[in-house]
């Protein structure tokens, strides 16, 4: 082999592992996650106003709807818009199925877990499982997002996480206060990711 043609061979490898590089602490897809927060957010809030006014057998339902008609819905487009983001600048984005299949998974075993307890009954008795059975699923999930994104996750899981512990620790008439933690928690991370980018804007 020619030395000039190794030497092209070696600065199309650097290309094509820049292209392929991801942001050290930039999480640019942090619109998905904000507006996940917000979607979430917003399904407590209704779930707490039907709860309010009598309405308990609708709130299994509340979270599912708004997933599937806003939330996905949502996610592709905004997803769209940051791939293209990232091609603009000349970086290829990633393919993640495995966090793809981490969260699909977590959604399924989420939703058994409404359909048991609207099959059993203790819906109407002990509702706050559902609330601890969906935080518990996403601790998880924030756990597996540190080892595979970024320590960031790591934060969040632990604030999650803490959050879950005082409110068992303060009794039952507390329990249902264990759900703020999610949309907190996609809110946080979505507001640290417009930070950092910001940050690395103001840097270039």
């Amino acid at each position: 082999m020619d030395e000039p043609d190794l030497l092209n061979d070696i600065r199309f490898l650097r290309r094509v592992v820049t292209s392929t590089r991801r942001a050290a602490g930039l999480n640019r897809r942090w619109t998905i996650t904000l507006a996940w927060g917000m979607v979430i957010s917003a399904g407590y809030v209704i779930c707490a106003v039907l709860a309010a006014n009598g309405r308990a057998s609708l709130v299994p339902w509340v979270m599912p709807a708004l997933i599937f008609l806003v939330g996905w819905p949502l996610h592709l487009y905004l997803s769209r818009q940051a791939r293209l983001a990232i091609e603009s600048i000349g970086v290829r984005p990633e393919p993640r199925r495995d966090l793809l299949f981490l969260w699909l998974g977590i959604l399924a075993v989420g939703l058994l877990w409404v359909a048991f307890l609207v099959a059993s009954g203790l819906i109407s008795t002990h509702g706050y499982l559902l609330i601890f059975a969906w935080c518990s699923l996403h601790l998880i999930g924030y756990i597996m997002n540190g080892v595979l994104l970024s320590g960031e996750w790591f934060l969040v899981a632990g604030v999650v996480f803490a959050g879950l512990v005082a409110v068992i620790l303060a009794g039952p008439a507390c329990y249902w206060y264990s759900g703020i933690g999610i949309p907190a928690s996609y809110l946080l991370i979505g507001l640290i990711g417009f930070r950092n980018a910001r940050r690395q804007t103001a840097a270039a």
